[in-house]
């Protein structure tokens, strides 16, 4: 028998109304850190039946911590490690991963390289291609890239983030407005099926969003420790993504689902 159309679209309307109850309660979170469940009923419009509901999904996603009568913001999503302290984990995994991500890289082409300690690793590994345009708004990226005699680097302008050495802010936005690449590589916090890319900071996830809107493909490179983690802010859906770069410590289920996806994998 075959489905009714009605009743499937009855039925993506209701997730669309989930998903944004789901978006509008974060939101709240993030700028209150603690909510009743009242509240989100007033604000939401909806039974605190509802509400319950909504929070116990988040709950089990990992974005909040139901108390009695309301939720707390988890503040391990506010947690940002400097790039010091990341640089020297998972040194093999991430080389690995960065090895993959510059055999993507050819001679000629035109790409995006952000920040994070894995993609700084896939930066060193291209001082050799010729007639190689690279957009970053990574300051270490950069200054690892401008003595390559083959390589042309365009570095956004903006405020410097010491935690990631990143150029954030208008000006940077503003900067890659009419900037064209062909693949766009990004590192990320977190990384969930569910709740998407994630970073800690807003300036960073709207330079990330920037650099995709222009961008024929994107290539997250991450390693294991990044999967079902979920940090402040979302860059994207895991459906606006094309490649995902990551190491074999990565669970076989997570890499089905991407592939589910339509996403291409690849593990080294």
């Amino acid at each position: 028998m075959s489905e009714d159309p009605t009743n499937a679209s009855h039925a993506d309307s209701r997730k669309l109304l989930s998903l944004e109850r789901h978006q509008r309660i974060m939101d709240y979170l993030k700028t209150n850190k603690s909510a009743e469940v009242s509240q989100l009923s007033a604000l939401l419009k909806v039974s605190e039946v509802t509400v319950r509901k909504d929070l116990e999904r988040l709950e089990r996603a990992g974005l909040l911590s139901r108390s009695h009568g309301g939720a707390i913001l988890l503040e391990r999503l506010l947690y940002e490690p400097s790039f010091a302290e990341k640089e020297d984990q998972w040194i093999d995994e991430k080389q690995a991963i960065a090895q993959a991500a510059a055999s993507l890289i050819t001679d000629g082409m035109t790409v995006a390289i952000m920040t994070g300690t894995t993609l700084s690793h896939t930066a060193r590994l291209l001082m050799e291609r010729q007639r190689l345009n690279i957009v970053t708004n990574a300051v270490n990226i950069a200054t690892e890239l401008m003595h390559a005699a083959g390589v042309s680097v365009f570095l956004t302008g903006g405020n410097i983030r010491p935690n990631t050495l990143a150029l954030v802010g208008e000006m940077a936005e503003r900067s890659l407005e009419g900037i064209y690449v062909e693949t766009a590589f990004i590192g990320v916090n977190g990384f969930s099926l569910e709740q998407g890319l994630t970073t800690p900071s807003i300036e960073e996830a709207r330079v990330v969003k920037k650099v995709m809107e222009n961008a024929q493909k994107v290539v997250v490179a991450v390693d294991h420790t990044k999967f079902n983690q979920v940090a402040f802010f979302r860059i994207c859906t895991v459906e606006q993504i094309h490649t995902v770069i990551t190491d074999g410590k990565t669970p076989a289920t997570e890499i089905d689902k991407l592939r589910d996806k339509g996403i291409t994998v690849i593990v080294t």
